[in-house]
């Protein structure tokens, strides 16, 4: 384990993907906590654990809830593309541009899905996603 730590891509990959696991928690915990605060549960079971009826939807806690959806159709392929990506031996300075410019544009993305603001979700979702796919095809061609 110590030699693969000693890529310094490696090392940025694996300090940014904790990163984003930490930014997927604190999305599921902010729905969590608004969910008990408005008293709005996710299951019918929740409702007839708690002895109490079914309220109507929430629109800010289903609108957390899709943030954190989103977080997990995207970042899991990221931990794919950016581990292999990584272990291709790129150039730090390419490696911290897609990595970090990739952090950045998924905090903002669930800043802005929650805080519905848009076009910027858009804008976020949009430099994240490219800059995956540019680590994507780079290494298909690397390993190619």
């Amino acid at each position: 384990m110590n030699t693969l730590l000693t890529n310094p891509a490696l090392r940025l990959f694996g300090i940014t993907y904790l990163i984003l696991v930490l930014k997927m928690v604190a999305v599921g915990a902010y729905t969590s906590i608004l969910r008990m605060r408005r008293g709005v549960y996710a299951t019918p079971e929740d409702y007839n654990l708690l002895g109490i009826a079914a309220k109507a939807i929430d629109e800010d806690i289903e609108r957390a809830r899709r943030a954190h959806r989103n977080d997990l159709e995207n970042i899991l392929p990221f931990f794919g593309v950016g581990l292999l990506y990584a272990l291709t031996d790129p150039s730090l300075f390419a490696a911290r541009i897609y990595f970090i410019g990739y952090l950045l544009a998924r905090i903002l993305h669930s800043i802005f899905y929650i805080r519905q603001m848009q076009p910027h979700r858009t804008i976020a979702f949009v430099v994240a996603m490219t800059l995956m796919l540019i680590m994507l095809v780079a290494t298909l061609i690397r390993l190619a």
